[in-house]
């Protein structure tokens, strides 16, 4: 009886050592494979840059507008032009960007009345200000995200100069109250378990996806995949748009962007349980047997079940190694410490947050039962204040599948304001 004890006990420990193992090599293939962009890097860029298109979907941002736009100014990028897009905002985003752009001819302010059915507000956003603009690339910021100076130029400079057409970057996250240092983190490095940076970045690997956060893609790939048509209703759109870019052998690079992209996501602790709940259930494009798989993975790897494992095996484990027992609950200790410094360090962030990853690791758990929930029940997706009944958590069509999908729904006219004077949308056909 207690060598059949010592080895359920050893062998949940070895498990927990082989998923730590796991998440050490991804850190390593990481350090290989995913370029930390560096701001003071010289850059390739022919004597006329092309004109890039930074466009920021905005609803009810008027917290967070100024900082992010303010950022696009500063840029060291010779050849830009900037569309904020106001998507039905409530609040006084509007006012602020019209005052902040100050008649620059190189600014426009799109205004967005209406949600077209069948669109999550961002796509349909994106999609009205990519109408107006005029660049050969279209760099796409979240309001909630700041742009370090040299962040265009660099990121321009490595798409000719790895001939890829679009490239993507991980953020440093700005991290203020305790909810976002004891989750963010541990969050985003589940979205690293489902999309390997390193896998994204082989050419030879179907894995593949985007930060929507910032990503700059090519015109020319932009509407050769379809455009934000082709992803309308997905809540992840930017990781539709990676995949479908990848599978057209256009060329995606995912850089570690720490010393260039900052992002504060969700400051409050239902934000963030809420958002990410959206985020990794859309990544596992609602598929139950995926969150079923990582909810348990998470549960066998929690801080309860490790203590119980050890205590479980310690117990006949010194009886027959009253010396080297607990080399095993150790290496455990040990190996989850130094993988976790290790994945922070990639983020930029201090070693200290690391000691939430044990309480992040409980939240997860708790996140991957809603999930299960949700998609049991097929909820309606919610997303900033919106409720998209055509939109439920089930499967989508996350994964390129051909021209068709956009002729999936029907659309009707949208209609949108450009720099405060009306205009009727053109009707979105396929």
């Amino acid at each position: 009886m207690d060598y059949l004890i010592v080895v359920l006990g050893s062998a949940v420990l070895i498990y927990i050592m082989f998923f730590w193992s796991l998440r050490m090599r991804e850190i390593s293939d990481n350090a290989k494979w995913v370029p930390i962009l560096d701001p003071n890097k010289g850059t390739f860029l022919p004597k006329s840059p092309p004109l890039v298109s930074v466009i920021v979907p905005a609803h009810n941002e008027q917290d967070l507008i100024a900082i992010c736009l303010e950022s696009i100014f500063e840029q060291d990028y010779p050849n830009l032009e900037i569309i904020c897009v106001d998507d039905r905002s409530a609040d006084r985003t509007a006012e602020i960007v019209t005052r902040i752009f100050g008649g620059r001819s190189n600014c426009k302010l799109v205004t967005i009345k209406e949600r077209l059915i069948g669109w999550t507000g961002k796509c349909h956003a994106l999609h009205e200000a990519v109408k107006h603009s005029s660049g050969e690339w279209f760099a796409f910021l979240d309001a909630d995200s700041s742009l370090q100076k040299t962040a265009l130029r660099q990121c321009v400079s490595e798409a000719l100069r790895r001939n890829v057409n679009l490239v993507t970057m991980s953020p440093k996250f700005v991290l203020k109250t305790f909810w976002e240092k004891a989750l963010v983190p541990t969050f985003a490095a589940m979205a690293a378990i489902l999309f390997p940076l390193s896998k994204v970045n082989d050419p030879r690997s179907s894995v593949a996806t985007a930060n929507g956060m910032f990503l700059i893609i090519s015109r020319v790939a932009y509407e050769k995949i379809g455009g934000h048509r082709n992803v309308k209703d997905l809540a992840v759109e930017d990781i539709g748009i990676g995949k479908r870019v990848k599978a057209a052998g256009l060329g995606i690079l995912f850089a570690n962007g720490r010393n260039l992209l900052r992002t504060r996501m969700y400051s409050g602790f239902h934000q963030i349980l809420d958002g990410w709940t959206r985020i990794l259930c859309a990544a596992m494009n609602y598929r139950l047997p995926t969150v079923l798989k990582y909810l348990s993975m998470h549960v066998l790897v929690s801080l309860p079940v490790f203590v119980f494992a050890t205590l479980l095996y310690s117990r006949s484990a010194i009886k027959l190694s009253p010396t080297l027992w607990f080399l095993l609950p150790l290496a455990c200790l040990i190996q989850m410490t130094v993988t976790s410094n290790l994945f922070f360090d990639q983020l930029g962030l201090p070693r200290r947050f690391s000691v939430y990853v044990v309480l992040g690791n409980l939240m997860l758990i708790w996140i991957f039962a809603v999930m299960v929930k949700k998609i049991i029940c097929r909820d309606a997706l919610q997303w900033r204040g919106t409720t998209y009944q055509h939109t439920r958590y089930q499967p989508k069509y996350l994964e390129p599948s051909g021209p068709e999908q956009s002729k999936s729904q029907t659309d009707t006219r949208a209609l949108t304001t450009v720099n405060g004077s009306e205009t009727p949308g053109r009707p979105l056909t396929s």
